[in-house]
Formats: structure tokens, sequence, C-alpha cells
């Protein structure tokens, strides 16, 4: 089967080289390559377009990451569509493992696996708690990353492409709009992108409050059974804390509890399903930071 592979990016001229290098190293080579530039200011461009002669495509267009990707989907040749994101890198197995499902012709979307890398103490637990080790995903219910995704052209054309007034949650959005019109998913766990996540704690936060500001302003939230009763319960529990405050000290000291003690629980957990005892020190602050920022990105556009 022919496969085009395709890429937003913007400003990643440190990064651009190592992907580029690992989508020509593949095992099952794409048939064409495209990547959509959203007129970078660091010589992302010219890098890219040192790869010309190798078949590697350049599109310039004023874009976010959905448009980027509708462009070069509809710029592309084939039928089945790869997709991957800036700041990553292929394992040499990906597109194969990525596009062999669709052997099965009932097979539309194909959920490929990824691992976040990272480098330094504090990193490691950031990227521990940005992405589940891929022995814990569930095919039926998770949800592709626009980092590791393979689908139909005739997919994405049925529920109109991906949301081009998102700036974050597009990828969820496009995901749950193939699950509402029946398209069949399959996941392929073997399909590896390995992908830099944040390296500091301030840019940690910032991606979750993008990722809850962009699942509230596109109603992802009230789609996903596990986001919408979490999402109610801590609106019900801030509730009843600050309803009790002065009334009933008592009950907001017990929330207060209960809230520190499944944050050090969590913290034991990882500590030991990952083997890091750092994890008994940092996954409770970090969890929080992380549902609180995401939490109020959700409030800031419902």
């Amino acid at each position: 089967m022919k496969v085009s592979l395709i890429c937003p990016i913007y400003n990643e001229k440190d990064s651009v080289e190592n992907l580029i290098n690992s989508m020509l190293n593949q095992s099952k080579k794409a048939d064409e390559i495209i990547f959509v530039d959203s007129f970078s200011k660091d010589g992302t461009a010219d890098l890219i377009k040192s790869y010309s002669k190798m078949g590697v495509r350049l599109i310039q267009e004023k874009s976010n990451i959905s448009k980027a990707r509708n462009i070069a989907i509809k710029n592309s040749k084939n039928e089945i569509i790869a997709c991957t994101d800036a700041s990553s890198r292929l394992d040499v197995d990906w597109l194969k493992n990525i596009t062999s499902p669709f052997e099965d012709k009932g097979v539309d979307v194909v959920s490929g696996g990824f691992i976040a890398v990272s480098e330094g103490r504090v990193e490691e637990y950031l990227a521990m708690l940005t992405v589940k080790p891929l022995e814990e995903w569930n095919e039926k219910t998770f949800l592709p990353s626009g980092r590791s995704i393979a689908f139909r052209k005739g997919a994405w054309k049925v529920v109109g492409g991906y949301p081009e007034n998102l700036y974050t949650g597009e990828d969820t959005f496009f995901d749950l709009n193939l699950k509402k019109k029946g398209f069949k998913f399959k996941l392929a766990k073997d399909a590896i992108v390995y992908w830099r996540g944040r390296d500091t704690v301030k840019k940690f936060i910032k991606q979750f409050y993008l990722y809850g500001k962009g699942d509230g302003e596109a109603g992802n939230v009230w789609k996903m059974p596990r986001y919408l009763f979490s999402f109610l319960g801590v609106n019900l529990g801030l509730l009843i804390f600050l309803g009790s405050l002065l009334i009933y000290p008592l009950v907001s000291g017990l929330l207060f509890i209960f809230t520190l003690l499944f944050l050090v629980t969590q913290g034991v957990n990882f500590a030991v399903k990952r083997k890091k005892v750092g994890a008994l020190f940092y996954v409770p602050i970090l969890l929080f930071l992380k549902r609180a920022a995401y939490f109020v990105g959700v409030w800031r556009r419902i």
C-alpha cells in the first residue's frame, strides 16, 4: 500500500534533522513526505528544502497545527495518511507497524505508540506524568495523538478534517468525530514515536493548561466519561470545600486531607511501579500542578 507521511512544523531547526533522518531510514519507506511550515523564522524551511532531492516536500502557508495537517493531506497523493509531529523521532519500524493493520479493509484508523524521552531528573518525572507506559494503554479507550496516528483519507474527509478553529485539543476532537462516525480503530503499540516532553515545570504547567483550554473550547471534556467525571468531581469538591470553609471547617479539613492522601498514594504507586524513589516527592506536587492547570484551562473556555 502507498502511504503519505505528513508533519506540521514551525521553528524546529534544532530537532527537524533528526526527525527527517528517522523518516528516511524507515524499514518501510513512505511514498511521499510532506512538511507544512507556517513560515518559520529560524531556518527550519531551508533545512527541510535541503532534503528535497530525497523526496521530502515542503509547503509553506500561514497555519495552525490543524490547518497545516489539512493542507498536507489535501496535497497528498495516497489514501493512507501517516501523521507525526515536530520534536519527534520515529522508531525504524514505525511506518511499517502503524500501516500494517490497514491490510484489514475494515480498519480505518491506527493509533501508534509514543514514549516521552527526557534528560535530567525533573524532566524525567514530567515525562512520567505526561505519557502512560504503553502496557497501560487500552485499545477501547485510548485516543491517538497527532504525533503517532495513521488513517484513511476517506475517513478524514467524512469528518471534515482537523478543526482549524482550535489551537489545542484538535487531535482529540478529530478522534472523537471519527469514533462518532463509527470508524474502526486499531492500536499498534509497536509503532513507536520518541517524543521530547517539556523540560521545565513552567512549560509543563502551560502544556496542560493549554490542553484543558483546548478541550474546554472544543467540548471534548463533555464527550469523554473519564474526563467528565473527573471535572465534575473536582468542581463538586471545590464547592463543598469553599462552602464549608467558614461554616463547617472540619469538612474542609477532611477534604484537604483526602486530597493530600490521594496525591501521596499516587506518589507511592509511581515509586513502586517505576522503581523511582524520587516519585514519592515529585509525583504528588507535579500531579497537583498538572490537574490544577488542566482544569483552570477548561474553566477558562467552557
